[in-house]
């Protein structure tokens, strides 16, 4: 009865996602078109304009030309009114019509926010900001611009007198890039009325109208390598080579987890086994979802290359809909889900896509009949729907097996499918709520009207999805990793020295090391760099416990003899004299090291499992809840509700989550369990070397964007800074469970405690300490520091003029 009750629950969830979704697109069709004629040629006022034509290379994360103009136009003008008047009336779109127009071209225009109006000196002035990134050869117009790129050839830029400008009574044109683009120019017409280096500008003064279309400046320009290259990635070769590299290198991390995997297999027991198994299967499975979207990634740069020979994409879709809906049939499987839900899904999806080979108007969900379009409308969304289910369900089972069940087909429970349906309809309802407003932030010129956004909304989805989720799914090998990890050291509590540094380096590999790195473009495999690092670092000094006696012989080997008890009795007795005018010298142990020291090399949990047990368990309250904050703090406070979102902020954030939760979680599981084998006698020196090996990775993408002429976002030296920062606390943790269970706080008081910690004197030593640290900062930064222009990311969509019906594939 449960299982009935269950499937009802999780059929209802579906059939109110596709009807919900139907309802939207059937309101969206039929809304009433608005229809404002625009202006005739005796109504175009006689404004004074200022057009300043930019070409940005540095501070952007790509090459960049804007085009920044200012329209005085007289208050008396007849349109002023409706310039002034509601932004959402028509007789506004229509009079900004009048002066911006709508043209053609093949790049994407981005608007940072529609034009600005206001009322100076008698005026109304319209201030309009658009530009497009360089990053693929074509023709078109960029706001007053007209721009012709080409490979291997100067680019062509000219400023134009658009329509409702032709009666401008005056021109002011300049034209600003770095000087090297300009210098085998001579820019037209010659002279101009003021020329320096990178800076060319015309006046121009009239009282009779200009025809339409009219260049007022020409110039070529020489784009340099950074640019050069960006553009290539928009050729056949060159969007293949970049999307190859790309997913190659996200494909690459399963596949060294594969890896990793294998060896660690080596040292289970036959009880884990089982374990080892389904990790292995759901890794395979994720790299299976990754060749899936490297697959799609290639058909898109081909088809893309075959321009108006292939105007219609269903086809393709189509296809990538059965790559991908078998990819996640394979996962689910993987994963533990059982066969019932299996077979009740396969039949739907074998069923829908018959459909629309049969029905479709060119293998696509649109029919030429309105009964088989609605009928191919529902059956894409449930569809898109069943597909998504079984992606969530699949990545709940695979934590559930891998976490809970030992490797073993985890138990049922009741609440697992009506949660991952309710989480599915959101997902779906998301990219419908998403694409509506994207739609209404391209429609701010247009007049309003059904502009048929919803009806094919999910034809790309699936398409998408593979890039969508890489991340999401990545973290299905990394949880494997560490959860086999534990399972070793759980049933093997004689571990050497190899195998926990074969252990510590895996879950640093799989969790918070920086995986790749972009230059121009291009995905490099960073975190073979970071392996390197991590691996100098921790062999930068010799373990306490490998230290030599006086006797002869290992630390190590002295507490291995004397036992657990016997060490912390001579710790405990050491610290009881340490409240005393002075604490005597263990005689067994070397000059510098105190039985505190050995215990605190030790542990508080004595042994590589218990360390790594308690360390992860600091990281969750301490590292993840502060990580997950700073994230959000950062999030909500540059959030730009003007802006168009991405295809879903839901799939966004939880992978950032997960991905936080998995960094923290991993990098204190490798810490802990080589904690006895780490250099220093304190736990805040011992995370050192990961701390070090973890923020090159911030530092080096940040000096590579800088170097190359990019933002040097800050966001990944800020997360790198919070994560040395709280890592130092969890070392200082470490050592205070450690001191709280030998009972330090009945012996000392605070002074004596610092002092028998090692630590007195703190003031001078956090001033010694950070005293040169900050002075390679201020030495870094001054370096690196240059004039600072306002950047914004490319996350507003084209405008109504570029719109093309090409797919989102969303790679991370």
């Amino acid at each position: 009865m449960t299982r009935w009750a269950i499937a009802v629950a999780v059929a209802a969830v579906g059939v109110a996602v596709v009807a919900t979704v139907e309802g939207l697109q059937q309101h969206e069709a039929a809304q009433k078109t608005e229809s404002t004629p625009d202006c005739t040629l005796d109504e175009y006022p006689r404004a004074a304009v200022t057009v300043r034509a930019a070409v940005e290379t540095d501070n952007v994360d790509y090459p960049r030309i804007s085009s920044d103009v200012v329209i005085r136009a007289p208050r008396m003008w007849n349109r002023a009114d409706d310039l002034l008047g509601d932004p959402d009336h028509s007789d506004y779109r229509s009079a900004l019509r009048c002066l911006l127009g709508a043209y053609p071209t093949d790049f994407s225009v981005y608007r940072n926010e529609p034009p600005t109006i206001t009322v100076e000196d008698g005026d109304v002035v319209v201030h309009d900001h658009v530009w497009t990134e360089l990053v693929q050869s074509g023709h078109g117009a960029v706001g007053m611009l007209d721009l012709n790129v080409e490979r291997a050839k100067p680019w062509r830029l000219a400023v134009v007198s658009r329509g409702g400008l032709s009666r401008s009574t005056s021109w002011n044109v300049t034209i600003t890039a770095p000087v090297h683009w300009l210098a085998s120019s001579v820019p037209q017409p010659w002279p101009p009325h003021d020329a320096k280096p990178g800076e060319v500008t015309w006046y121009y003064g009239t009282t009779s109208p200009m025809d339409d279309q009219k260049e007022l400046a020409i110039t070529e320009l020489t784009p340099d390598v950074r640019t050069t290259v960006y553009v290539w990635h928009g050729s056949t070769f060159g969007d293949l080579m970049v999307q190859g590299v790309d997913a190659v290198s996200a494909a690459a991390f399963p596949a060294v987890i594969l890896l990793f995997i294998r060896r660690i297999r080596k040292h289970l027991s036959d009880d884990g086994d089982k374990l080892a198994r389904r990790a292995r299967r759901v890794t395979i499975a994720v790299l299976i979802i990754q060749f899936v979207g490297l697959g799609i990634q290639i058909t898109r740069a081909i088809l893309a290359a075959q321009g108006d020979r292939v105007p219609d994409w269903s086809t393709a879709a189509w296809a990538a809909d059965i790559a991908v809906g078998l990819a996640v049939l394979v996962l689910a499987r993987c994963s533990g889900v059982r066969r019932r839900p299996l077979f009740a899904a396969v039949p739907v999806l074998v069923a829908t896509l018959a459909f629309g080979w049969v029905l479709g108007d060119n293998v696509a969900f649109t029919g030429r009949w309105e009964d088989d379009a609605l009928f191919l409308r529902l059956s894409e969304t449930a569809m898109v729907f069943v597909v998504l289910l079984l992606a969530v369900a699949g990545f709940v089972d695979a934590l559930r097996s891998l976490t809970r069940s030992n490797g073993k087909r985890p138990r049922r429970a009741w609440w697992v499918w009506p949660v991952t349906s309710v989480v599915t309809g959101a997902l779906v309802l998301e990219r419908v709520i998403t694409a509506l407003h994207n739609d209404s932030l391209q429609q701010w010129i247009n007049d309003p009207g059904p502009t048929g956004v919803l009806r094919g909304i999910f034809r790309y989805t699936l398409w998408g999805l593979p890039g969508a989720w890489l991340w999401i799914f990545g973290a299905l090998p990394a949880v494997a990793v560490y959860v086999l990890a534990r399972t070793v050291l759980q049933h093997k509590s004689d571990a050497d020295r190899s195998l926990l540094w074969y252990l510590s380096l895996a879950l640093f590999v799989a969790g918070p090391v920086t995986w790749s790195l972009t230059i121009y473009g291009f995905e490099l495999p960073f975190w073979l760099l970071g392996a390197l690092v991590y691996w100098l670092c921790c062999r930068a000094g010799k373990p306490l416990l490998d230290s030599t006696l006086p006797s002869g012989g290992r630390i190590r080997d002295y507490a291995t003899q004397q036992g657990d008890a016997a060490v912390r009795r001579d710790a405990t007795r050491w610290l009881k004299h340490a409240a005393g005018p002075a604490a005597p010298r263990h005689p067994k142990l070397p000059k510098q090291v105190t039985p505190v020291d050995v215990v605190l090399a030790l542990g508080p949990g004595r042994t590589p499992y218990e360390n790594m047990r308690t360390m992860v368990r600091f990281s969750w309250w301490m590292g993840v809840t502060v990580a997950v904050v700073v994230y959000f703090s950062r999030k909500v406070a540059s959030a730009d509700l003007t802006a168009a979102s991405p295809d879903s902020l839901i799939l966004q954030y939880a992978g950032d989550i997960v991905w936080t939760a998995a960094g923290w979680v991993l990098a204190a599981a490798a810490l802990g369990l080589y904690w006895q084998y780490l250099p220093g006698k304190r736990g805040f020196v011992k995370v050192l070397p990961l701390a070090v090996a973890n923020a090159v990775g911030p530092i080096c993408v940040f000096l590579a964007s800088k170097l190359t002429g990019g933002t040097g976002d800050v966001d990944e030296l800020i997360d790198g800074a919070v994560f040395t920062i709280v890592l130092f606390f969890l070392g200082l943790a470490m050592d205070i469970r450690t001191l709280r269970d030998l009972g330090a706080a009945r012996y000392l008081t605070l002074r004596q405690g610092m002092a028998a910690y090692g630590v007195s004197n703190l003031p001078s030593r956090i001033t010694a300490a950070v005293a040169p640290v900050s002075a390679v900062i201020a030495l870094v930064f001054t370096i690196i520091a240059g004039p600072q222009s306002n950047s914004t990311p490319a996350s507003q969509p084209p405008s109504p003029e570029t719109g093309q019906n090409k797919p989102n594939t969303g790679i991370k």
